[in-house]
């Protein structure tokens, strides 16, 4: 009788890059996938923000919902951000929250992944160095907020210009006008992927200033007409939007009002009470390191590190720019891989993630109770829903003194009131 021979041998690359990836987007999936979506207490007023576009056919000029705004100008310069998310509520209830905030993060992993794979070809490392990025982003990859659309752009804006580095090609950047009319709609830091454009653009003329005889013809020599065109169209690209120069404005008056950090908590700098802020910590000294044992200058890596470290360390909820500078410096600084370890991915490889990913999705929106009716409870704990419900049955007549956290909640289900502070 004659014995099935399996050919495992065959199958292992398979199976172990499969279970390689299967990990990083299970982190991903158990990061993302939690009820913070509906407790954020700045969801409210983005859900509110987008239903009064939708009434209105127009953004906001002037604060309509609290009583201290009335009347001053306001630029809600998520607008486009806004409109969606009140799109996904209404078609989907609370669950569309999670849905957007899952999604956006799965998009944010495989953009990383990928651009590290250009990088760094061992598999395990690729995969290991992205995982170490998502820890380290992981609060921010909870809630269904704009940043989320920073963080997935800027990712993308940075494979670009690597790629464009690399080639001495304009080509690979040619889309990034069209990221930028998406990016200032949805989000005012597209002022951070500026950084990363000028220090791209501004790199060939340190290197031929540092050059050693110095020649001016040299110097002249590293304008490229067609890289500043298109830096140019990206400027122009952020007018696209219904707030125009008003824009810069809000970013003039964001930067100047440092009195804000000391009172909202995300805008704080890190506590260095979790996990992921020491990873962050950790992951910026390697960076460190890896770039001062390099030979040659590279100042597009620094120029864009150093902005992300004095970002990052200043805002926690902006760690997400140094974390991405640092694991790009840190790929780009392991030694070469051989052919025998290129990373690639197979559709059968995708194919079994997603078989994985999926079960495990199921199992955890379940275990978490991930639905209209579990959300709506987890928000009775946290916002004032009874109290809301008295007040519309009532018709209380208002004003309203309410806790600073409750704000965007009150401003979604009172529309009809007007909140003495909130989130914005």
């Amino acid at each position: 009788m004659k014995t099935l021979k399996i050919p495992f041998g065959k199958y292992e690359e398979l199976f172990r890059r499969s279970l390689l990836l299967s990990s990083l987007y299970i982190l991903v999936m158990s990061i993302s996938i939690t009820k913070d979506a509906v407790l954020d207490p700045d969801i409210g007023w983005h859900l509110r923000t987008g239903q009064w576009i939708y009434e209105h056919g127009e953004v906001p000029r002037t604060d309509p919902f609290s009583i201290y705004g009335q009347g001053k100008p306001w630029v809600a310069y998520s607008w486009l951000f806004e409109l969606l998310v009140y799109g996904l509520y209404q078609v989907f209830g609370p669950i569309g929250l999670v849905v957007l905030t899952v999604t956006l993060s799965l998009c944010i992993a495989s953009v990383l992944l990928l651009l590290l794979r250009t990088i760094e070809q061992n598999a395990a490392m690729v995969i290991g160095l992205t995982a170490l990025g998502i820890i380290a982003m992981s609060s921010l990859l909870s809630s269904p907020r704009p940043w989320l659309f920073s963080m997935l752009f800027f990712v993308i804006e940075m494979n670009m210009l690597l790629r464009a580095r690399r080639s001495e090609d304009c080509r690979p950047i040619a889309m990034l006008p069209v990221i930028y009319v998406l990016w200032s709609n949805l989000h005012i830091e597209f002022i951070y992927g500026f950084l990363a454009l000028g220090a791209f653009l501004v790199e060939p003329f340190i290197l031929q200033a540092l050059r050693q005889p110095f020649s001016l013809t040299h110097f002249q020599s590293a304008f490229n007409t067609r890289l500043w065109a298109i830096a140019a169209l990206c400027i122009v690209a952020t007018l696209a939007t219904p707030y125009h120069i008003h824009l810069y404005q809000t970013i003039i008056e964001y930067a100047s009002q440092s009195e804000l950090h000391q009172y909202i908590s995300e805008l704080h700098a890190m506590g260095f009470h979790e996990l992921a802020d020491w990873i962050v910590l950790a992951l910026t000294v390697l960076a460190v390191f890896m770039l001062g044992r390099r030979r040659e200058l590279q100042p597009f890596h620094w120029l864009v590190f150093v902005g992300g470290i004095i970002v990052s360390f200043r805002c926690s909820r902006d760690v997400w720019f140094v974390v991405i500078s640092a694991v790009i410096i840190i790929a780009s600084s392991l030694p070469a891989s051989s052919t025998i370890t290129r990373f690639v991915i197979t559709w059968p490889q995708i194919l079994m993630t997603a078989v994985v990913v999926s079960l495990l999705s199921i199992s955890l929106t379940r275990k978490s109770d991930i639905t209209n009716n579990g959300l709506d409870t987890a928000m009775a704990k946290t916002f004032p829903v009874a109290a809301v419900d008295i007040v519309k049955s009532r018709q209380y007549p208002g004003p309203i003194y309410n806790h600073f956290n409750w704000g965007g909640y009150l401003i979604w289900r009172l529309p009809h009131l007007q909140v003495s502070m909130d989130g914005r």
